[in-house]
């Protein structure tokens, strides 16, 4: 989802409401700064009512006209079962439904309810063994079709081609017991079944079955995987350029890198659907415009630009022109991306020296490079807010600009040299510069090395790579920490190359913990992760929380409901619609 790639080892017990913090805060000076945050709940509908359509009226909202999404470049894929990123899961709820999906009320509760089947699941053993999902009735594809069970069993199929590695791997993983989910089931094709092993079909309904228990399921659910595929309708790499729609818009034109056009489906029956509007006649995806030329094109709002939607946040130059009118359509929030200080502990060995470094960090700093508090919030965890399960703490108290004399206490007149690798754009030079002079200033010798751009994140992947620290970022597959602390702190998968740990961090007694937790029913795992990220940072010192990242959007003055996702970091469309003269 903008970030690299991931995966999941958590196990996890729903079926209760939990109550997570998140929102805005303000920086105090004082542990980190910030202060106690409003909540919000979130947890898995447990009434079947609430996987029913049709999803609550907007108010003022009405059909017609044409919505235009402006985004910098095209989409790596639309083919669902191939889709990981923040964007592309934007554009995909228009035209593709899973097995269940997130409602987000307008308090910002977090809803997981069952979209194209009847309830988020059912755990037939209540054991999480064995998963059961029923589809409901009047579920049409945009040529006036029956979406069935078995199409949803083949969509689950495909995505065991090796063509399809580039999407989420956690439903294969747990059917095939391994992590190497493909390496004898190759999906439907060459005389492959078309329904996987593990997978069942009777009807209209649906049931998984795994060699261990998988709490979690209905949240994986929700991603592409288990959108619905006609084996009929499958183009194998081609089906990437016309996904067929299961959703209320259907792909009438795409000239990759130019223009996406979605118009309505007039087969879907929003009586289906808790989740959707479709009151646009036409979303049209116009790809090309820079993030400067999006906001520019936004804060004038003459022309077609009153009618359209950006979908990169406000560059940092930018921001002080969201004010007034521009400040009124401005979509605002916290997203559920962490940015923080990847400490590589394969090289830096001395849990002095990387506490040293906890304390030498200048958050308030960083923050400022990227735009300050409307684009970040200092943090001192590793979860986000807007993650269930998040604990505030602060290991290291050092303020928002840290404290270099606790740092060089900790060093004892020590002067370490280390190699910080950084993004090579203008961004990531300008964060460059605040590392370094806070991390001298604290009593280190700091070396820069530029990363590119295109393969920043790729290089920190790298088990052999030559830095001792950079600037990474995550966010959870759903809310979860299950999906935020296993990836990025248990060492017991790392490769040589492709790794999400990009701390290199192996410790038993975090890995014993992560085995712990991940067995717990959710309504005692969620705040065990947040302990658990506690435990992290002040045990191993593995990396340093920086800031949360929040994002500042515009649209045109005649366009209504646009939401930012909670789940997605990113606006959704769900409820969009052109306002009347």
């Amino acid at each position: 989802m903008g970030r690299p790639a991931r995966w999941g080892v958590a196990v996890l017990a729903l079926g209760v409401t939990v109550t997570a913090l998140a929102g805005c805060s303000k920086n105090t000076g004082e542990h980190g700064g910030t202060t106690p945050r409003p909540k919000i709940s979130g947890g898995i509908a447990t009434d079947p009512a609430d996987s029913r359509g049709p999803a609550p009226a907007v108010a003022g909202a009405r059909k017609g006209g044409t919505i235009d999404l402006l985004q910098a470049s095209d989409y790596g894929h639309l083919d669902p079962q191939r889709t990981y990123s923040i964007r592309e899961f934007a554009i995909e709820q228009e035209f593709a439904r899973p097995l269940t999906s997130f409602r987000q009320g307008p308090a910002g509760k977090i809803t997981l309810v069952g979209d194209l089947a009847t309830t988020p699941g059912t755990d037939v053993h209540h054991d999480c063994t064995t998963w059961r999902f029923t589809l409901k009735n009047g579920l049409k594809y945009a040529d006036g079709s029956t979406i069935t069970a078995a199409d949803v069993a083949y969509g689950v199929a495909r995505s065991f081609a090796s063509f399809e590695a580039d999407g989420p791997h956690y439903i294969q993983q747990w059917l095939a017991n391994s992590p190497d989910y493909n390496a004898k089931y190759h999906g439907p094709y060459d005389g492959g079944a078309p329904v996987p092993p593990g997978v069942t079909v009777s009807g209209q309904t649906l049931t998984f079955t795994f060699a261990k228990p998988h709490c979690d399921l209905p949240f994986a659910a929700s991603m592409g995987t288990t959108v619905p595929v006609p084996k009929a309708k499958d183009t194998k790499q081609k089906y990437d350029l016309a996904p067929f729609s299961s959703g209320p818009y259907r792909i009438a034109g795409y000239a990759k890198g130019s223009k996406l056009t979605l118009v309505r489906n007039r087969y879907w029956d929003p009586a289906t659907d808790p989740i959707r509007h479709a009151y646009p006649d036409r979303l049209v995806v116009k790809m090309g415009l820079t993030d400067e030329l999006q906001a520019n094109q936004e804060i004038a709002d003459s022309g077609d630009a009153q009618y359209s939607i950006s979908q990169n946040s406000v560059p940092q130059q930018l921001l002080s022109k969201v004010t007034g009118d521009v400040a009124a359509r401005s979509t605002k929030g916290l997203t559920s991306f962490v940015q923080y200080l990847a400490i590589n502990t394969q090289r830096v060995r001395d849990l002095q020296v990387r506490k040293a470094m906890e304390y030498a960090i200048n958050r308030a700093g960083l923050v400022q490079v990227v735009g300050g508090p409307l684009r970040g919030t200092p943090t001192t965890t590793m979860l986000s807010p807007a993650t269930i399960g998040y604990h505030q703490y602060d290991a290291y108290p050092a303020g928002p600009n840290g404290d270099p004399a606790k740092a060089r206490k900790l060093l004892h007149g020590k002067h370490p040299k280390l190699v910080y690798g950084y993004e090579n754009n203008a961004e990531g030079q300008k964060q460059a510069t605040v590392v370094k002079a806070a991390f001298e200033k604290a009593g280190f010798r700091i070396s820069l090395s530029p990363i590119d751009a295109a393969t920043f994140y790729s290089s920190q992947q790298r088990r052999d790579n030559p830095w001792d620290f950079y600037l990474a970022n995550w966010a959870a597959d759903w809310p979860s920490g299950s999906t935020v602390l296993p990836p990025l702190f248990d060492g017991r998968g790392l490769q040589p190359q492709g790794n999400s740990d990009t701390s290199y961090l192996n410790d038993p007694a975090v890995n014993k913990q992560i085995d712990r937790i991940g067995a717990l029913p959710f309504a005692q795992a969620a705040p065990e992760w947040g302990k658990l990220d506690q435990q992290i940072v002040t045990d191993t010192a593995a990396a340093v929380p920086a800031y949360d990242s929040n994002f500042v959007g515009v649209n045109g003055s005649r366009v209504g409901g646009v939401v930012l996702s909670k789940v997605l970091a990113t606006p959704v469309f769900t409820d969009v619609y052109v306002k009347g003269s």
